[in-house]
């Protein structure tokens, strides 16, 4: 990684390293806070709500030890917990414009309502408005008393999304389930998905986002609890099943304050009549936990004819990861994105994989690569796919990523809350802003639910590409 105060300088991997981590010993708090978090926000609140003590109370998932407010402290605890989340974003917003802004302006304006609010979830959508007001991502309050988080840490075997305004089923992973992909639910336990979408603001730009939030928290439950789904397929035919809710597979996984995530890889291999082979790797979030796998996976792909890396659905995670995994696939020490912050600028370079954890030497990945993305593609996805694209060592296949590419740190707060922060701002190597914008795919695949019934999706199209070079 290079970096520079006030611009950019060198800080390379160390010969021989086949590990991701940077070689930094100084300005660790700085620069660590911006190789934290590449998470989407959206994908954050969705995570399960905390668990119930003995006595029935909640626990919050982020364990602060902190003693619930007496009476009117509450009051106190809010205008504390608003100061501090607008000063902590006064110091590290990484535009000290603040794009144009009046930060000062905006406390002035909201912090008398705090005063007024008549509880600590009024203090709360106050703080929100806040936030709001920056128009970027990765800026969030997350607190014990969300209600947009599962309801369980089980869903049923599918994979959902939404689309002009309705939810199919892009992805079925039991074979027992009377569902499809193509499928169109309708209705969730008797509840219309209409009426269920219909609560999200027609204004918000991340509607899409947030209508596939309120699907999963209705699709979520306890383990072993069943779900009935009404569904129509493409032909127009409708049906009724009921599905049984399940953990799904992966290794728990925390990151600082936020809640635990289960981080989990799966690699899978497509052959041709004639011999050829196509590897696919398809991972649901950046934490190291999946970089060992993913290392496996690229030494079982290491002679195959192409390779497949499945981001779609994948919110992030840790920032600094996409240097080692881009190292498998790029043998040279070169930028794959930019960082740049308040007062420093870093390069993440990739670094390259030549040698195997148990001590082989090994070459990266030399085939070619096709990354599949999708709408709910984001953070340290968007940046590792959109990073490949501009080197032109990966075609992107599938749809407009999310467009939220900020590097993020989390603080404590007074009330128990925590704050999710953005303190940097990423570009790639040809000096695109992914921030709104997202990542375009080279070959744009729509979601069809007739297609999606045929077994036809991004995933098809990348592995006819890759054919076609042979």
């Amino acid at each position: 990684m290079r970096i520079r105060h006030g611009g950019r300088c060198d800080l390379r991997p160390p010969p021989g390293s086949h590990g991701s981590s940077a070689a930094v010993t100084k300005r660790s708090s700085v620069i660590g806070s911006a190789l934290a978090v590449l998470l989407s926000t959206v994908f954050i609140a969705t995570l399960p709500a905390a668990p119930q003590d003995a006595a029935g109370s909640s626990r919050s998932p982020r364990e602060t030890g902190l003693a619930a407010p007496v009476g009117e402290e509450w009051r106190r605890q809010g205008l504390a917990t608003f100061d501090a989340v607008w000063r902590t974003v006064h110091e590290t917003y990484f535009d000290p414009a603040f794009g144009g802004l009046d930060w000062q302006a905006v406390r002035d304006q909201l912090r008398p309502k705090v005063l007024a609010a008549r509880s600590p979830d009024e203090q709360r959508a106050v703080i929100r408005e806040m936030l709001r007001r920056l128009g970027q991502s990765h800026f969030a309050l997350l607190s014990r008393t969300d209600d947009g988080a599962l309801r369980g840490p089980a869903l049923p075997p599918i994979e959902v999304r939404v689309a002009d305004g309705q939810l199919f089923v892009v992805r079925v992973t039991s074979r027992a389930l009377d569902v499809r992909p193509g499928d169109r639910i309708v209705a969730i336990d008797n509840r219309p998905v209409d009426e269920l979408l219909a609560r999200i603001d027609p204004d918000d730009p991340r509607r899409a986002e947030m209508a596939w939030r309120a699907a999963m928290r209705e699709l979520s439950g306890l383990s072993g609890s069943m779900v009935h789904l009404d569904l129509v397929a493409p032909d127009g035919t409708e049906r009724r099943t009921p599905a049984v809710r399940v953990v799904p597979p992966g290794e728990m996984v925390t990151v600082g304050n936020l809640p635990s995530i289960r981080a989990h890889l799966v690699r899978e291999e497509r052959r041709t009549g004639d011999g050829r082979r196509i590897g696919i790797i398809r991972f649901n979030v950046w934490m190291t936990a999946i970089a060992e796998p993913f290392a496996q996976a690229i030494d079982a792909f290491r002679d195959a004819d192409g390779l497949v890396i499945d981001l779609r659905g994948n919110p992030g995670g840790l920032a600094e990861m996409i240097r080692g995994i881009a190292g498998h696939l790029i043998d040279e020490a070169v930028p794959i994105g930019y960082l740049r912050m308040r007062d420093l600028e870093l390069e993440f370079i990739v670094n390259p994989r030549r040698s195997t954890s148990d001590g082989r030497a090994v070459r990266p990945y030399a085939g070619p690569v096709a990354v599949l993305v999708d709408e709910l593609t984001a953070s340290a996805s968007e940046c590792f796919a959109a990073g490949l694209q501009a080197l032109g060592r990966a075609r992107v296949f599938g749809r407009r990523t999310a467009g939220q590419a900020l590097p993020a740190s989390t603080q404590q707060l007074l009330n128990g809350d925590v704050l999710l922060y953005a303190v940097g701002d990423f570009s790639t190597p040809d000096g695109r802003r992914l921030e709104g914008r997202g990542v375009e795919p080279d070959v744009e695949v729509s979601l069809d639910p007739a297609q999606l019934a045929a077994g036809r999706d991004a995933e098809t199209a990348a592995i006819e590409w890759l054919l076609s070079l042979q």
